[in-house]
């Protein structure tokens, strides 16, 4: 009878498990068993608890280093280009700087000291050109990044004309590449003002005035048609 009842169980794999556990408490391998059980069980928890701490440290941290670059205090901004530098606030902070350097130091100057103010395009470009290859293929921060090279290269049809048309090859690219960013609208609706003939003519009209204004004398500079 035990003999047809162990081929009927071996047969049957739901019954062979069970067979082995029946086996297992005679033998007293259950209470092994239990414990592997309830260790994993605490391991398990263990790993849990220190997931969700990890998660709610890490967007504390996060919500600290936003907060840190709204007060935009030069203690905190340095410490976000330093510490967190590949975060998302940390390049916020880096182009921070490079704005602040090309406002401050560059478009402001063009009103009392023109010459100045031009040479600190040249820097401000070199800080955007790493940037922009620092961030390339980002859909954030790139388009930023080109968006304000083209402005400088626009700016300097103060010296040259040519530039204009420079700054227009680079707005293109942008609205090329990054149609659908906020800046790619930009640079898509500067490139429309370059190629509308009434548009385009008030703009050079605009740089021409400047010219006058700085009292620039240079045969290089743009003529007024």
């Amino acid at each position: 009878m035990k003999a047809e009842q162990r081929k009927e169980l071996e047969t049957n794999a739901l019954a062979d498990r069970v067979g082995r556990m029946v086996t297992k408490l005679k033998t007293g391998q259950s209470n092994k068993t239990l414990v592997l059980f309830v260790l994993g069980g605490i391991v398990l928890a263990v790993v849990f608890f220190l997931w969700m701490k990890s998660r709610s440290v890490g967007r504390t941290e996060n919500a600290e280093r936003w907060s840190e670059l709204e007060d935009g205090a030069r203690l905190y901004m340095d410490r976000l280009l330093t510490e967190h530098a590949n975060t998302n606030q940390g390049k916020a902070a880096n182009f921070q700087y490079a704005w602040m350097n090309l406002w401050n130091y560059g478009l402001q100057l063009l009103g009392h000291a023109p010459g100045e103010a031009l040479k600190m395009l040249d820097l401000a470009e070199r800080k955007y050109d790493a940037l922009a290859k620092e961030c390339e293929g980002d859909p954030v921060w790139e388009p930023e990044a080109l968006y304000a090279l083209a402005v400088i290269e626009e700016t300097r049809t103060i010296r040259d004309r040519k530039h204009l048309a420079l700054a227009l090859d680079r707005y293109k690219e942008l609205a090329d590449k990054h149609k659908d960013s906020a800046y790619g609208k930009m640079a898509a609706k500067r490139v429309e003002d370059l190629e509308t003939p009434q548009t385009r003519d008030a703009i050079l009209l605009f740089y021409h005035g400047l010219q006058q204004d700085f009292g620039v004398r240079d045969e290089k500079l743009l003529p007024l048609k």
